[in-house]
């Protein structure tokens, strides 16, 4: 199922229209001529004496505001704020329509919740269908594990299929092999390549998230079909070779909510991750370990401590953001930068899940290869220029090295990242 919800992080009701009629549609006439767009009669005081008297009055009057609002920057931003509070609000025009015209609005919202129950029942049973076909992928999934692990060889006719997919020449006659050359196993790091190549994914997979994921030996998906619905991504690893970690796989779930959206689709509800039993400290990507020897005044007795600081990693995916407790103590304008952040790291999350489960996985050896990258759509502004095109805005060498100056000072001043202590 192709982007089947909207993560927003804030799921709305089924059945809540997001917005109820406001000015700006309200149409220009209803019935007959008796009616303005704001709903009142039309009476002689509503109308101009003269077309530039009524221009005239108005144009003084905007420049006026102008003058007055540009002085005033943050009544300015009062006026902003009020006109954002009236989005969405109830212009009272249904409620000035003649009775019979009302009750022909209300017998298409109740069409419109016919509609959408069979909307509800469509994605349903896609759903389903979803689910019958990715098991009916399967053994195929399998085969293909079985082929980059080394434990299944590929047929001549795979082989030779695959050659003209691709449009490569029959391979000559074999030659004797090299008793030198060693003997590889399956396809070395297929799904850390493929993952590299997939750019959501790639920017979170550091160097050393690429050590771990050279075990990486399958990535599969899963329906959930019991309870609330959803899907299940599994990650499975060499758990003979793997030395950071001896847990063959790790899964996440991503679920919806149970009733759709106002869209239509299933609207995205949480997920959940699974902790990673690391080997060690050390072998743990996701913080950064620091040993440093204490001596104690006293006793002269000295002990190491270990600060463990949390960094990037691409094994944060299995430890998913979750909306926080509310705090009285904050203010407003913190719960709204709480509420920001957690919303962008929410729609990262869930577009990373996605993008696993509708392109990597059925996709995989394109993304090995890089032919995905093919039908990939560029966006916008990451080809700003063309070749031989420059950019037309001059730059001051000195005004760009006081700014860099700036930012080193800035960075110099920053205080260090809260560190946990562990003995």
């Amino acid at each position: 199922m192709s982007n089947p919800i909207r993560a927003n992080g804030k799921p709305k009701s089924s059945m809540q229209i997001d917005n109820a009629p406001t000015p700006h549609n309200t149409p220009a006439s209803v019935l007959n001529n008796s009616y303005l767009k704001n709903g009142n009669p039309v009476t002689s005081q509503t109308i101009p004496q003269t077309i530039d008297e009524e221009d005239s009055n108005a144009n003084a009057q905007q420049q006026v505001a102008n003058a007055l609002l540009a002085q005033k920057p943050l009544l300015l931003a009062s006026i902003q704020d009020k006109l954002d509070d009236l989005i969405g609000t109830d212009s009272g025009y249904v409620e000035s329509l003649p009775k019979d015209v009302k009750d022909r609005v209300y017998s298409l919202s109740s069409l419109q919740t016919e509609l959408f129950d069979l909307e509800k029942n469509f994605q349903i049973e896609m759903f389903e269908l979803e689910e019958k076909y990715n098991k009916l992928y399967r053994p195929l999934m399998e085969r293909r594990y079985g082929i980059t692990k080394g434990d299944i060889q590929p047929t001549k006719e795979e082989i030779i299929k695959g050659r003209e997919l691709v449009g490569e020449e029959e391979e000559p006659e074999e030659e004797e092999e090299d008793e030198d050359e060693e003997n590889i196993e399956g396809i070395p790091s297929f799904w850390l390549t493929a993952l590299e190549n997939l750019p959501i994914v790639s920017e979170t997979i550091t160097d050393r998230d690429a050590e771990v994921l050279e075990y990486l030996t399958d990535i599969s998906m899963e329906y959930i079909s019991e309870g609330q619905p959803g899907f299940q991504l599994i990650f499975k690893f060499d758990s003979d070779k793997n030395p950071f970690f001896k847990k063959e796989q790790l899964s996440k779930k991503y679920y919806y909510q149970s009733e759709l959206g106002y869209s239509g689709d299933f609207v995205y509800d949480h997920a959940e991750g699974e902790t990673i039993d690391w080997v060690s400290h050390e072998q743990n990507v996701t913080v950064n370990v620091e040993q440093k020897k204490q001596r104690n005044k006293n006793t002269k007795q000295v002990r190491t401590v270990e600060r463990m600081t949390p960094v990037e990693s691409f094994f944060n995916f299995f430890d998913p953001p979750v909306a926080p407790v509310e705090d009285e103590d904050k203010d407003e304008e913190e719960e709204e930068d709480i509420d920001e952040e957690l919303e962008s790291r929410l729609a990262l999350d869930y577009s990373i899940g996605e993008q696993l489960k509708d392109k990597l996985i059925p996709r995989a050896i394109d993304w090995f290869t890089g032919a995905a990258l093919e039908f990939e759509f560029v966006e916008d502004g990451e080809d700003e220029f063309e070749d031989g095109e420059e950019d037309e805005e001059e730059y001051d060498d000195d005004e760009g090295e006081d700014e860099e100056q700036a930012d080193q000072d800035d960075f110099a001043g920053q205080e260090q990242a809260p560190e946990c202590k562990q003995q």
